[in-house]
């Protein structure tokens, strides 16, 4: 199974890193043999920390194991690529079921999906608190909300609101 960890689930951004992690379960009784995992990040779009291949020499009966490294990913947005469009791909195992490694089996992990990776400046501006549009919201809303009553105290204490004037005077 592979799995991507981020900071935000699903949110991918320039510069921020991607956790890999890629768990290799033997569902069957018996023992794997010579296990290798690769798992190709395009170099020109991804910085990659550790290593994208493993190697294991045995995996038995209902155990398990797991793989992990960390990719960065690389883009200069312009306008007219704002976006990086990454097709989902999956991890590639190889093993044996005996200890020679004659009797190969090649298999594959669940395809992760499409990454879709923002620039840094945008990535931020996404994630941002928006304090101050928050403060300035907050205010607005108090000044809307007890504007109309402290009106009606002041004019309260003056004596209730100026009599009308008659048309004859």
């Amino acid at each position: 199974r592979k799995s991507l960890t981020t900071e935000i689930p699903y949110t991918y951004a320039a510069g921020f890193p991607i956790n890999i992690t890629l768990d290799i379960y033997n569902l069957g009784t018996g023992s794997a043999y010579n296990l290798k995992t690769s798992d190709p990040w395009p170099r020109d779009y991804f910085d990659i920390d550790g290593e994208t291949e493993a190697s294991f020499e045995e995996v038995k009966g209902g155990e398990n194991t797991q793989h992990n490294f960390t990719v960065t990913p690389k883009f200069d947005a312009t306008p007219e690529k704002p976006l990086l469009y990454v097709r989902g791909f999956p991890a590639e195992l190889i093993y044996s079921r005996d200890e020679d490694g004659e009797d190969q089996t090649k298999v594959f992990s669940t395809q992760m999906r499409d990454l879709l990776v923002r620039s840094a400046e945008d990535y931020v501006r996404l994630t941002a608190k928006h304090n101050t549009e928050w403060g300035i919201f907050g205010l607005g809303t108090t000044a809307a909300v007890f504007g109309p009553f402290v009106a009606y105290i002041m004019i309260s204490r003056k004596g209730g609101l100026p009599a009308q004037r008659s048309k004859k005077d």
